[in-house]
């Protein structure tokens, strides 16, 4: 006969259940950017995840440990941390100890040593090849006498320690980078003022001839792909079809429209391109670093490259220690600059800036290829790579600096985005989506964007958004002419992806756009969690507004707004701090009151001596150490800095 199978259910006997919540420590690994350093730690076991791990740091040598911020769990194995304002070219010790109700293995503590990398030497070149627009590809390129003609063939010629010095002119071309130089001998390539890569069409730009095709459009035959048209007025919208085109739905300064063989133009005001001057992309990029390192790109003018969509000012692909600096990249179809997978690539003192696209439409801009970044990352991004000090304006997005996938080696990005001036765009100021583990963003000021930070979604995170200001957020034809939201965090998305955690510290959000809050927290997405301290929230229409479920910690931020409800948390509004304690617990030291700032439309977002600010914010193990009174101030801006607080200057 037959017997019935029965499946048992598993009873872990108490014993075996506390071993799996029980954790062991697995490894330590540091890692040093230029000005900040991270930390990964592995354990296994914990299955009812309340192990923590806390962190202390010091210079190496020093005697005494510190005190550094608790390390953040994002997965089942792993707790990232970060330590900032580290000076470059230093050495630091790192201790974490793992602490769990349930048990730690034989070592609950371990070390490790975060090696902060130099920053870049004076370059003195061992030889330097001069390239001119009135030289000759025949010559040697040995002097300005000898001087080469296109930048190309110096590229050719470059070796280790090589400088290419690039005379003042116009150069059409794409440059292809085949040799790497070395961490001692770098291969520079720097612009005298006024050297310019161009990926405009020269007889086009001279003033070719076009046919009249009726209703204020003008044709021609390019011979080659486009997907960029500049005018002396601004960037042209990019229409699918000519009858699209003949609306100009999105308005000035006009737009084009290329099938393949004929480019079309109109403009808005009427005019012919005989009148303009108009720039037709036919390269696809100016520089291209295609798995090469230690290459350095200074001091060029860098634009309308762009024959398909996805052109660009600088190429770096899967290219390593490279620096770009120093550079005006504008107009370029899809980005400035494009990183593709590589390692401890800096990009700083750029200027990457685009037109026309601020006041386009929203919707018609996302659906289109003028939908650009001034600064891109992409696919598998390596580690430790920094976008400082550059200032990027009207593009669509400014800066993106995660990619889509895990880097090559290591768990964690170490990507540092600090020091940036970002200003007029229809969408993200800082769009961190993507894989985002152990973003620093730090110190950067926003203005007139619609959304300040976009971590939808971010994973595994965390991503820290600490000392970062953002100014009229909201005061985008996005948000007043197209009725888009605004909000100095964006969450929400159709992603499956988790957001990570989400660390926000002494930021300072503030906006005078009408019917504006400071933070709106959206569905659609798949959150976990957001730590807020030491902020200034202040809207016009709210200071907060929250809609998705996303796990929230609010205390000791100042949140204020200059109409009521002071928050909207789901369906119920709360019209001042008291209520949002009583009926959220939330904020349960922080602050409502208006912020008296400096003069915050001037730039200045420091509180004045009478502010509510002073001294009402919880002091936070490295992150404000370097308050001088009682306790720190709320905002991006301490009143009294002690720069060197730490000790190491």
């Amino acid at each position: 006969m037959r017997r019935a199978r029965f499946a048992l259910p598993l009873l872990l006997s108490p014993c075996l259940a506390h071993a799996q919540n029980a954790s062991t420590f697995g490894t330590l690994e540091g890692y040093g950017t230029l000005a900040a350093g991270g930390v990964v730690a592995t354990i296994t076991g914990d299955a009812n995840r309340n192990a923590t791990a806390q962190l202390e740091w010091r210079a190496q040598g020093a005697p005494a440990w510190r005190a550094g911020h608790p390390l953040v769990r994002v997965d089942a194995t792993h707790f990232l941390g970060s330590l900032f304002w580290l000076e470059a070219g230093h050495a630091y010790d790192v201790r974490v100890t793992l602490a769990d109700p349930d048990g730690v293995g034989a070592t609950p503590a371990r070390t490790a040593s975060v090696v902060t990398r130099a920053e870049a030497s004076p370059f003195v070149p061992t030889r330097t090849l001069y390239v001119s627009p009135g030289g000759s590809d025949a010559h040697d390129g040995s002097s300005p006498a000898q001087a080469l003609k296109t930048i190309q063939r110096a590229a050719n010629l470059a070796r280790p320690g090589d400088l290419v010095s690039v005379a003042a002119g116009i150069y059409r071309e794409s440059v292809g980078v085949p040799q790497s130089g070395s961490a001692s001998q770098p291969i520079v390539f720097r612009g005298a003022p006024g050297a310019i890569l161009d990926g405009a069409d020269a007889a086009i730009a001279a003033g070719a001839s076009w046919t009249n095709a009726g209703n204020g459009v003008w044709s021609r035959a390019t011979g080659f792909a486009t997907a960029l048209v500049v005018s002396d007025q601004g960037r042209l919208f990019p229409y699918a079809s000519l009858a699209a085109l003949r609306t100009l739905s999105s308005g000035a300064p006009g737009g084009f429209q290329f099938d393949g063989t004929t480019l079309s133009v109109k403009f808005s005001d009427g005019s012919s391109p005989a009148q303009r001057h108009v720039d037709v992309a036919r390269l696809p990029a100016g520089f291209v670093l295609d798995g090469v390192h230690h290459v350095r790109i200074e001091n060029f003018e860098i634009r309308h490259y762009g024959s398909d969509e996805y052109g660009k000012g600088i190429y770096l692909r899967y290219a390593s220690d490279t620096i770009v600096s120093g550079n005006t990249l504008r107009e370029n179809a899809a980005t400035g600059v494009w990183l593709k997978g590589g390692d401890r690539n800096l990009i700083e003192h750029n200027v990457v800036s685009d037109s026309s696209i601020f006041g386009w439409p929203w919707e018609a801009t996302h659906d289109s290829s003028a939908q650009n970044n001034a600064i891109y990352f992409t696919n598998d991004v390596g580690r430790g790579n920094v976008i400082r000090r550059n200032t990027v304006h009207d593009t669509y997005d400014g800066l993106h600096p995660c990619g889509d996938s895990a880097p090559p080696a290591g768990f964690s990005n170490e990507t540092d985005v600090y020091e940036n001036t970002i200003y007029r765009h229809n969408d993200d100021a800082i769009e961190a989506e993507g894989y985002c583990a152990n973003l620093r963003i730090w110190g950067n000021r926003i203005q007139d964007s619609l959304m300040a930070f976009a971590v939808a979604p971010a994973g595994a995170g965390p991503v820290w958004i600490v000392r970062n200001i953002a100014w009229n957020l909201g005061n985008t034809r996005s948000a007043l002419v197209d009725g888009y939201t605004s909000s100095g965090i964006k969450i929400n998305s159709d992603y499956p992806t988790p957001v990570g955690p989400l660390l926000l510290y002494h930021n300072s959000v503030v906006t005078t756009a009408p019917d504006t809050a400071a933070l709106v927290l959206l569905d659609p997405g798949v959150t976990t969690s957001l730590r807020s301290r030491n902020n200034l929230y202040e809207g016009t229409h709210s200071a907060l507004r929250k809609i998705n479920t996303i796990a929230l910690d609010l205390d000791y931020d100042d949140l204020h707004a200059a109409a009521t409800p002071l928050v909207r948390w789901y369906s119920t509004s709360y019209a001042d701090l008291a209520a949002l304690r009583a009926g959220t617990g939330q904020e349960l030291h922080g602050v409502s009151a208006p912020p008296l700032l400096g003069a915050p439309a001037a730039g200045d977002f420091m509180p004045i001596p009478a502010s509510p600010l002073v001294d009402r914010g919880v002091p936070l193990p490295g992150i404000n150490d370097a308050y001088a009174d009682a306790a720190p101030d709320i905002g991006a801006v301490e009143r009294i800095d002690l720069i060197f607080a730490d000790g190491f200057d």
